[in-house]
C-alpha cells in the first residue's frame, strides 16, 4: 500500500502542476497532465479493488 500512497503524491503534484500550467496560458499541456493523473489514478484504484478482492474474508 505505500506505493499507492507515493502514486497518490503524484498524482496530486501533478495536479497542481496542471493548474498552473492551465492558469499561466498552456492549456494543452495542461490537458495532457492531467489526463495522466486520471490514468494514474484509475490505476490505482483497479490496485484497490483487486487487494480487498483478494482478501480471505471477502471469498464466500
Amino acid at each position: 500500500m505505500s506505493g499507492l500512497r507515493t502514486v497518490h503524491a503524484i498524482a496530486v503534484i501533478l495536479s497542481g502542476a496542471a493548474l498552473g500550467l492551465v492558469l499561466f496560458g498552456s492549456v494543452r499541456r495542461g490537458i495532457a497532465v492531467l489526463a495522466i493523473v486520471t490514468i494514474l489514478l484509475a490505476w490505482s484504484l483497479e490496485v484497490l479493488r483487486v487487494a480487498i478482492q483478494s482478501r480471505p474474508e471477502n471469498r464466500p
